[in-house]
């Protein structure tokens, strides 16, 4: 296979220094689209390690009171100030497929709205539920820094995955401690816990013709004046892993060869552009430029978690649903926009679960043989086959509305991975897989009703609508600051 010389910058040069107002850790909210899973196993860790504000979006049967009730509980058993965290629960619409066209760019973007209007935050890391994210004392000087009014620049958080049987092992022992203190602090309430999401007793409260959403509405006045029976506990937990600090993870690479940057044997095209070797580097500045808007062409697949004002903060193309290319996609409309990229090295994000992925586990049948069979596809068809359906439109509405192209802006790292995104640019006959993918010529989905909780307590209900949501035009922006221009 032929290979080309990809294009990537990594100056090293300091952003400059300039004095402004402090940055605390609760003005940092994490936000990411969730299963009801993965909230249950992995927000716990998350909340366990993470002292800024949390807020995910979780798809799920708002149907079912029980489900609702059990995010709710498992919410209320996370460690520290539980007010940090918001969950909201999404209706599972039947358009969704049951899992099958998880709409994941949508509860990006209905978690994101959270992270500002519930938690009012100033930045934001777009994150994934199933990473844990740990920082040093230098991590919110170089938000500072880095992230300054009208900048228009991303702070990149580098990104590490365990060894897959290991990793097991640790979260089996991790989960063990938690749920004995949680056991606990439980065993001292006398039984208020339990009560307080008893669903039992509370639909005995409404009439045969009530619905679900009645009895979350409910919740949300109660809540308005109760208080729960374990309010006052807002300890924290301070569990001593092997990655929690740089050094530690450094020896967890190096040494004992249990962690790497995510990714990086597998498909290194996704993070390599962070620069590892950069990350390791001792510098007092901080940060590092990992390539910059006016000389450098973009990584194609890149696709880092980034901290953003939450000012210059654009939505995701919800055209995107289950596996494949949805934040690729955003972080290259970032790139379109003309955001330049630095990287942290007092921050880092590690990667801890083993769960199948969307499209693993729902693409089955006579879809899943058409995936495999596709003429240009690579061994792993859940690259080539599933998100990239949408490319070839999206690609089309970014030159449209920043002039932005393949052929002027994008550097790939093969002349493989090139030619085969140019196939599917010639025709949209030449894409199989439309699983990962909102045509332009099917309808919009209607917007699902939803139940915010925030620290184990219901906020807000918000119904459903029958009505379409809005598609994007072909020439439709999603950035704010540049319209303005």
């Amino acid at each position: 296979m032929t290979r080309t010389r990809a294009r990537w910058s990594f100056a090293r040069e300091p952003v400059e220094t300039v004095e402004r107002e402090t940055v605390r850790m609760e003005d940092v909210c994490v936000y990411s689209p969730s299963t009801t899973e993965r909230a249950r196993t992995a927000l716990p860790r998350l909340a366990s390690t993470w002292r800024g504000t949390i807020s995910i979006a979780v798809l799920a049967n708002v149907s079912d009171p029980r489900e609702v009730m059990g995010i709710a509980k498992s919410l209320g058993d996370v460690e520290g100030d539980r007010n940090r965290v918001v969950v909201t629960v999404v209706e599972d619409l039947p358009e969704f497929g049951a899992g099958a066209r998880f709409p994941v760019n949508y509860l990006r973007n209905v978690a994101k709205a959270k992270c500002v209007d519930e938690l009012n935050a100033t930045y934001v890391l777009v994150h994934d539920v199933d990473f844990e994210v740990f920082t040093t004392p230098g991590f919110l000087a170089d938000v500072r820094r880095v992230l300054t009014p009208g900048a228009r620049r991303a702070l990149v958080v580098p990104a590490f995955e365990l060894h897959t049987v290991w990793s097991k092992r640790l979260n089996v022992k991790r989960d063990e401690i938690l749920r004995a203190r949680l056991s606990e602090k439980r065993h001292g309430l006398n039984g208020s816990f339990q009560n307080y999401y008893d669903v039992d007793a509370l639909v005995d409260d409404l009439d045969a013709s009530s619905s679900p959403m009645r009895l979350f509405e409910m919740l949300v006045k109660r809540d308005q004046t109760s208080r729960r029976g374990d309010d006052v506990d807002a300890r924290t937990l301070n569990l001593t892993l092997p990655y929690s600090t740089k050094e530690k993870l450094r020896r967890l690479v190096f040494e004992r060869r249990l962690a790497s940057g995510f990714q990086t044997k597998y498909w290194s095209v996704a993070h390599g552009p962070t620069n590892y070797t950069a990350f390791w580097e001792d510098d007092t500045a901080g940060t590092y430029r990992v390539f910059d808007r006016a000389n450098d062409r973009h990584p194609w697949y890149f696709e880092p978690y980034v901290v953003l004002r939450v000012d210059e903060l654009i939505d995701f193309d919800e055209s995107f649903v289950a596996y494949g290319f949805n934040k690729i996609a955003w972080i290259t409309e970032l790139a379109a926009i003309g955001f330049e990229f630095y990287s942290t090295r007092n921050a880092w994000v590690v990667h801890t679960n083993t769960h199948r992925t969307r499209a693993t586990a729902r693409l089955k049948g006579d879809d899943l043989a058409k995936c495999r069979a596709h003429p240009a596809s690579s061994t792993d068809f859940r690259l080539a086959r599933i998100g990239h359906s949408c490319i070839p439109a999206f690609l089309r509405r970014l030159e449209c509305a920043y002039g932005f192209s393949v052929a002027a802006n994008v550097s790939f790292n093969s002349v493989e991975v090139q030619n085969d995104v140019r196939f599917r640019l010639e025709s949209d006959d030449n894409i199989v897989c439309f699983a990962g993918c909102l045509t332009d010529l099917e309808d919009a989905t209607r917007t699902p009703s939803a139940v915010t909780i925030r620290g184990g307590r219901f906020v807000d209900v918000a119904p459903g609508s029958d009505a379409r949501r809005r598609k994007r035009g072909l020439c439709q922006r999603f950035d704010n600051l540049l319209k303005q221009e």
